[in-house]
Protein backbone atom coordinates (compact mmCIF):
# COMPACT_ATOMS: atom_id res chain seq x y z
CA UNK A 1 0.00 0.00 0.00
CA UNK A 2 2.58 2.52 0.63
CA UNK A 3 4.18 2.05 -2.68
CA UNK A 4 0.94 2.59 -4.26
CA UNK A 5 0.29 6.05 -1.99
CA UNK A 6 4.09 6.81 -2.94
CA UNK A 7 3.30 6.92 -6.72
CA UNK A 8 0.01 8.61 -6.60
CA UNK A 9 2.17 11.65 -4.21
CA UNK A 10 4.23 11.85 -7.10
CA UNK A 11 1.27 11.78 -9.87
CA UNK A 12 -0.59 14.62 -7.50
CA UNK A 13 2.74 16.97 -7.93
CA UNK A 14 2.68 16.85 -11.69
CA UNK A 15 0.02 19.31 -12.25
CA UNK A 16 -1.52 22.26 -9.54
CA UNK A 17 -4.45 23.16 -11.41
CA UNK A 18 -5.90 19.42 -11.92
CA UNK A 19 -7.75 18.47 -9.06
CA UNK A 20 -7.10 15.03 -7.42
CA UNK A 21 -8.05 12.99 -4.28
CA UNK A 22 -6.61 10.26 -2.30
CA UNK A 23 -8.99 7.89 -0.04
CA UNK A 24 -7.01 5.84 2.53
CA UNK A 25 -9.32 3.08 3.67
CA UNK A 26 -8.15 0.91 6.83
CA UNK A 27 -6.00 4.13 7.59
CA UNK A 28 -4.98 2.50 10.87
CA UNK A 29 -2.51 0.52 8.62
CA UNK A 30 -0.75 3.41 7.72
CA UNK A 31 -0.16 5.39 10.76
CA UNK A 32 -1.80 3.03 13.79
CA UNK A 33 0.05 1.51 16.49
CA UNK A 34 1.47 -1.48 14.66
CA UNK A 35 2.33 0.89 11.55
CA UNK A 36 5.72 1.60 10.02
CA UNK A 37 7.30 5.37 11.59
CA UNK A 38 8.23 5.71 7.62
CA UNK A 39 4.65 5.39 6.57
CA UNK A 40 3.33 6.83 9.31
CA UNK A 41 5.35 10.50 8.42
CA UNK A 42 4.59 10.29 5.05
CA UNK A 43 0.58 10.18 5.36
CA UNK A 44 1.60 12.99 7.79
CA UNK A 45 3.38 14.66 4.94
CA UNK A 46 0.39 14.10 2.15
CA UNK A 47 -2.09 15.74 4.98
CA UNK A 48 -0.23 18.66 5.83
CA UNK A 49 0.53 19.64 2.28
CA UNK A 50 -1.62 18.11 -0.56
CA UNK A 51 -3.88 21.19 -0.83
CA UNK A 52 -0.67 23.06 -2.00
CA UNK A 53 -0.83 20.32 -4.92
CA UNK A 54 -4.44 20.94 -5.89
CA UNK A 55 -5.27 17.60 -3.89
CA UNK A 56 -7.60 16.64 -1.07
CA UNK A 57 -6.81 13.44 1.16
CA UNK A 58 -9.47 11.79 2.90
CA UNK A 59 -8.76 9.51 6.18
CA UNK A 60 -11.26 6.52 6.50
CA UNK A 61 -11.38 4.11 9.47
CA UNK A 62 -14.01 2.61 11.74
CA UNK A 63 -12.05 3.30 14.62
CA UNK A 64 -10.97 6.95 15.91
CA UNK A 65 -8.50 5.28 18.39
CA UNK A 66 -6.30 3.74 15.70
CA UNK A 67 -5.36 7.65 14.66
CA UNK A 68 -4.21 8.28 17.86
CA UNK A 69 -2.24 5.12 18.53
CA UNK A 70 0.86 5.80 17.46
CA UNK A 71 3.59 8.61 18.72
CA UNK A 72 1.37 10.08 21.63
CA UNK A 73 -1.62 10.61 17.92
CA UNK A 74 0.63 13.02 16.26
CA UNK A 75 -0.39 11.49 13.02
CA UNK A 76 -4.19 11.61 14.12
CA UNK A 77 -4.01 15.41 15.21
CA UNK A 78 -2.53 15.82 11.58
CA UNK A 79 -5.35 14.66 9.75
CA UNK A 80 -8.00 16.38 11.98
CA UNK A 81 -6.07 19.42 11.88
CA UNK A 82 -5.83 19.69 8.16
CA UNK A 83 -9.29 18.00 7.29
CA UNK A 84 -11.71 21.32 6.62
CA UNK A 85 -14.53 18.89 6.65
CA UNK A 86 -14.68 15.79 8.68
CA UNK A 87 -17.37 13.61 9.00
CA UNK A 88 -18.57 10.85 11.54
CA UNK A 89 -20.88 8.56 11.88
CA UNK A 90 -22.17 6.83 14.89
CA UNK A 91 -19.80 6.22 17.60
CA UNK A 92 -19.32 4.06 20.46
CA UNK A 93 -18.68 5.36 23.73
CA UNK A 94 -14.60 4.87 23.81
CA UNK A 95 -14.40 6.61 20.30
CA UNK A 96 -17.05 9.92 21.49
CA UNK A 97 -14.28 10.37 24.39
CA UNK A 98 -11.02 10.31 21.74
CA UNK A 99 -12.57 12.54 19.30
CA UNK A 100 -13.69 14.94 22.34
CA UNK A 101 -10.32 15.33 23.26
CA UNK A 102 -9.25 16.38 19.93
CA UNK A 103 -12.50 18.63 18.86
CA UNK A 104 -14.26 21.11 19.98
CA UNK A 105 -17.58 17.99 20.77
CA UNK A 106 -20.37 19.48 22.77
CA UNK A 107 -22.29 17.47 25.30
CA UNK A 108 -25.50 17.38 22.78
CA UNK A 109 -23.17 16.60 20.39
CA UNK A 110 -21.67 13.21 21.83
CA UNK A 111 -25.57 12.25 22.86
CA UNK A 112 -26.20 12.50 19.25
CA UNK A 113 -23.18 10.99 17.59
CA UNK A 114 -23.68 7.72 19.36
CA UNK A 115 -28.01 7.86 18.52
CA UNK A 116 -26.92 8.27 14.72
CA UNK A 117 -28.89 5.85 12.26
CA UNK A 118 -27.51 4.54 8.74
CA UNK A 119 -26.78 7.76 6.53
CA UNK A 120 -26.85 9.65 9.42
CA UNK A 121 -23.67 11.77 10.49
CA UNK A 122 -21.92 14.97 12.64
CA UNK A 123 -19.73 16.70 10.02
CA UNK A 124 -17.64 19.31 11.12
CA UNK A 125 -17.17 22.26 8.15
CA UNK A 126 -15.25 24.52 9.46
CA UNK A 127 -16.40 25.75 13.21
CA UNK A 128 -19.67 24.64 12.10
CA UNK A 129 -21.33 21.42 13.01
CA UNK A 130 -23.62 20.15 11.05
CA UNK A 131 -25.95 17.02 11.70
CA UNK A 132 -26.73 15.54 8.10
CA UNK A 133 -28.85 12.38 6.44
CA UNK A 134 -27.00 10.79 3.30
CA UNK A 135 -29.55 9.67 1.09
CA UNK A 136 -28.94 8.22 -2.16
CA UNK A 137 -30.37 9.39 -5.27
CA UNK A 138 -33.03 7.04 -7.65
CA UNK A 139 -29.70 6.17 -9.85
CA UNK A 140 -27.50 5.37 -7.17
CA UNK A 141 -30.40 3.27 -5.70
CA UNK A 142 -30.41 2.14 -8.94
CA UNK A 143 -26.91 1.13 -8.97
CA UNK A 144 -26.77 -0.51 -5.86
CA UNK A 145 -29.45 -2.92 -6.50
CA UNK A 146 -27.73 -3.71 -10.02
CA UNK A 147 -24.36 -4.43 -8.12
CA UNK A 148 -25.94 -6.79 -5.53
CA UNK A 149 -27.89 -8.41 -8.18
CA UNK A 150 -23.99 -9.07 -10.12
CA UNK A 151 -22.42 -10.55 -6.84
CA UNK A 152 -25.27 -13.21 -6.52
Amino acid sequence: MYVFVELFWDSIKVDRNTKKAIYLDEIWRLIGVTSNMNVASFIYKIFKTIRKYGGSAVAITQDISDLFSLENGIYGKSILNNSSIKTFFSLEEENIKILSEYSNLSEKEKIEIKSLKRGECLMFVGENHILTKIESSEIEKKMILEKIGDDK
